[in-house]
């Protein structure tokens, strides 16, 4: 469907138009103290009268909420680019939401230039045509007033046919301006043509019951490593815990690092880490915005208890322009290298992004001059990208793939590693109710750990995944999905420690359907439940997992929402020890060699949390509290025989397993302020975490139980656009700092309570020998933790070049690790490990062509 509308822009101040925008849809300012002012009604057909909504501007993250029919206005940063979205704000699932792109060309003094080109792209249209871009037909525009008048057709026209031509659509909007009156504004009347407006139909919200969402923006201007880090962002958040600085590891409400499930474009990825925590698995240039559940994830995901952190693939290039490379990248820091490209041709769009580093020559110098005392042989590759192609209006086709590689040689120490994820995906739209997505993926982990002669694990983990499934919204006030995955694994497993030698490999599948609703009860209240069945060869287990939410807006500014639900996992990581692991060991739940079925950990969860919005206009604030069981999680206890003679042949890991139990508690509080020249939040969390082996030990706490912390960050605008401190003379610049700042409780520790000396005569050898008493497991608990990350300089153009220079630990606090006695001194001496310590050497270089 195409439709010519006239749009028309006038320089003038706001208070004037707040009178004439009853019935027009969009209005843009360009008062010089505020930048650019947005005023807009919507009167879209497709969403209900008096419906409330939520409108977000993409590009500075500014959101409000609105209600049809009624005006609203934000600020539009300085760009040459804008996506405007108007989403259902109190619906989840798959839900309608417009997005508006709006070009600015800038401002001309010819009035015929405000007749440019405009259209509604039909390649993005939803099945039902905006009704709301609509003109009164006055056309008084006094001299002090602005705004953009935009038209489909006369005042209540109904929606046109597909198949009008498009000048009988042009006719129609030019004879409603009023040519003479908005030439009478006089000769300082500046006129500036919005050159094009999309107008698309996305099927989620930006906000889904349960759901964080955290920007690519936001994660770029984070104190880091010299990288934007994907992982490091979701550990600012409430409820998350990191437990050291030298894992990207997250344990999210009281749950192991396993339990949470990492999706690229629906792939999964095992243990996305690379060594030290120094970087981001994942390269921001080549994602969307990252959603995060931390509670009641719906039913369309599973095989987790704990949280999943979703990626999806960005579409390179831009909407208005047709380029093989219309936006390139080259990023230098201290320890890596990146380079990203993107373009866009007809209907296909990609990028491709790929990273290396060199941190082993940059540590060499570091102690060549003094700096550091550390040798390290470590590298690591990145390969990212997505190619995105739409076939019609209705269809569209999405490849994307992650490669990353890691190779550590830190003597005895040995390990290599790596992750490959590779959907395909496609989605196809009927008739305006029914949507078909699916997904065929596949993953693969691998790793390898030797220990000198001691000790050798090797495990290969692929994964082939199919996944479907239907969203149907021809019920009213219901939105029913429908969904069937199947899962393949195929895991072998070779350990030999000490005598023990195991080889094992495992191939099960997994079968899953589920169903969900979304069910609108009444304007304020929405409540979305589901059921998952599943069911997998190696265990022979069938379980179902009951899922529900309900959200109440309480009126537009605050919000109620409850989370319950079952969860299962059949694919655990084996604990073998309480210490930090660089990586996850997993294991299917399957079938002794005795008979023994194994079943999957599981996890019982009730969460509640409110949320307001517009405190003193700018803050926003949230309270949760849960609580969340844990049974059947897999521990590794050696119970074999000494008599028995055995061979690698006659056991599998699951014969060595044990079980644990436990649960978690805590709540958790944040206020976050996103606008103006300052920026950043606050959140407090306190929890316990128990956990219980079968052998008949006590409790104890497991090794992420971190009862409280806090944590801070703050940015601030220093010079650029019209959020600044200060604006910048050129268009585009801008300058900016930003701190981090985490105190929180030390990590749970087994202490010692003494030692003493080991006297043994045999063999004809005479030893002393000191032997360490141990404590309770976990019964002690590390120095607290604080840490403060400053990233002094965050230099640039929009769009062309950036230079920041971060600082790590910028007290230097000694953050303890790991603690050992040594025995071959007498007394034995306490020897402490400790985290990063002040590392004010971290700088990166972006520059964009």
């Amino acid at each position: 469907m195409k439709l010519q509308i006239c749009i028309i822009v006038l320089l003038a101040a706001i208070a004037a138009m707040a009178q004439e925008t009853a019935s027009d849809s969009l209005a843009l300012d360009t008062l010089a103290p505020k930048g650019i002012v947005f005023n807009g009604v919507v009167l879209d057909s497709s969403f209900a009268a008096d419906e409330k909504l939520n409108v977000e501007i993409l590009e500075s993250g500014e959101a409000l909420q609105t209600t049809v029919g009624k005006p609203f206005s934000v600020v539009l940063p300085e760009d040459t680019l804008w996506n405007i979205c108007v989403t259902n704000s109190d619906t989840a699932g798959a839900e309608k939401e417009k997005c508006y792109e709006l070009k600015y060309i800038g401002a001309e003094r010819q009035f015929s230039q405000a007749l440019g080109e405009a259209f509604v792209d039909d390649a993005s249209m939803d099945s039902v045509a905006p009704a709301g871009l609509q003109n009164d037909g006055s056309n008084a525009v006094s001299r002090d007033s602005a705004s953009v008048i935009a038209q489909d057709g006369h005042p209540g026209a109904q929606r046109r046919d597909p198949e009008q031509s498009a000048s009988d659509s042009s006719d129609s909007t030019k004879e409603d301006v009023n040519v003479d009156a908005l030439l009478a504004a006089g000769d300082n009347s500046r006129v500036t043509e919005l050159k094009k407006v999309v107008v698309q139909l996305r099927r989620r919200p930006k906000r889904k019951p349960g759901e964080s969402v955290v920007s690519a923006k936001s994660i770029k201007r984070m104190p880091g490593l010299a990288e934007a880090d994907v992982i490091k962002s979701i550990q600012a958040l409430p409820g998350v815990v990191a437990s050291s600085d030298f894992s990207s590891k997250i344990y999210v409400r009281g749950g192991a690092a396993d339990q949470n499930l990492f999706l690229f474009d629906n792939a999964v990825v095992y243990s996305p880490v690379h060594f030290f925590g120094l970087f981001s698995t994942f390269l921001v240039e080549g994602i969307d915005d990252v959603q995060f559940y931390k509670s009641g994830f719906p039913a369309q995901y599973g095989n987790r208890l704990s949280s999943v952190l979703k990626m999806d693939g960005r579409a390179g290039g831009q909407d208005t322009v047709d380029e093989w490379f219309s936006k390139s990248s080259i990023k230098i820091s201290t320890f890596a290298a990146q380079v990203h490209t993107e373009g866009h041709q007809g209907p296909v769009r990609w990028i491709f992004a790929g990273r290396t580093t060199y941190i082993g020559y940059v540590l060499d110098f570091c102690n060549y001059i003094g700096l550091l005392d550390l040798s390290l042989d470590y590298e690591f590759t990145d390969l990212q990208g997505t190619m995105m192609y739409d076939f019609s209006k209705d269809t569209r086709f999405k490849f994307s793939y992650y490669i990353g590689k890691d190779r550590l040689s830190f003597d005895p120490l040995y390990m290599d590693w790596g992750n490959i994820a590779i959907p395909f995906g496609i989605y196809h739209r009927f008739n305006g109710d029914w949507d078909y997505n699916a997904t065929l993926a596949f993953s693969e982990f691998y790793q390898t750990m030797k220990i000198g002669e001691l000790m050798s694990i090797e495990m290969y983990l692929y994964t082939f995944a199919g996944k479907q499934w239907l969203n149907y919204r021809g019920i009213p006030n219901h939105t029913l999905t429908l969904g069937y995955e199947l899962e393949y694994d195929y895991e072998r497993y070779q350990e030999a420690m000490a005598s023990i030698s195991i080889a094992d490999i495992q191939k099960p599948f997994h079968h899953v359907a589920y169903v969900q609703d979304a069910w609108k009860l009444a304007p304020d209240y929405l409540l979305q439940y589901g059921l998952r069945f599943n069911y997998q060869t190696a265990a022979e287990h069938f379980g179902v997992e009951p899922r529900a939410s309900l959200t109440v807006n309480l009126d537009d500014s605050k919000t109620l929402e409850f989370y319950g639900g079952y969860y299962l996992q059949y694919l655990n990581s084996i604990v073998y020890t309480d210490q930090e692991t660089l990586n996850e060991f997993y294991y299917p739940a399957t079938t002794t060699t005795k008979g023994t079925h194994i079943d999957p950990a599981s996890s019982w969860l009730f969460a509640a949390e409110y949320s307001r919005r517009g405190i003193l206009d700018d803050y926003d604030a949230t309270v949760g509290v849960y609580y969340k069981t844990q049974n059947n999680l897999n521990t590794f206890v050696m119970q074999l025989d000494s008599n028995e003679e055995t061979t690698s042949s006659d056991f599998v890991m699951a014969d060595h397993f044990g079980t644990a139990d436990g649960y978690s508690l805590g709540y958790e509080l944040s206020l976050r302020k996103d606008k103006g020249w300052w920026f950043g939040g606050i959140n407090w969390s306190q929890s316990i975490s128990v956990m219980r082996t079968n052998d008949g030990t006590k409790p104890y706490y497991p090794s992420w139980h971190q009862p409280y912390a806090l944590k801070m960050d703050m940015g601030i605008n220093w010079s650029g656009g019209e959020d600044a401190l200060r604006k910048h003379k050129k268009k585009g610049r801008y300058f900016r700092s930003s701190v981090i700042m985490k105190y929180s409780a030390g990590m749970p520790i087994s202490e010692y309570k003494g030692c003493y000396m080991s006297q043994e005569l045999g063999h004809q050898q005479y030893s002393d020998e000191v032997v360490v008493l141990p404590g309770s497991r976990n019964a002690g608990r590390q120095s607290d933790y604080f840490r403060i990350d400053v990233k002094a300089i965050d230099v640039g153009r929009e769009d062309s070049w950036n230079f920041s220079w971060t600082i790590i630990n910028l007290t230097d606090h000694k953050n303890m690790f790991y603690t050992f006695y040594d025995t071959s001194k007498n007394p034995p001496e306490k020897t402490e490990i400790t985290q990063f310590p002040f590392l004010p050497i971290m700088l990166s270089f972006e520059m964009y062509f």
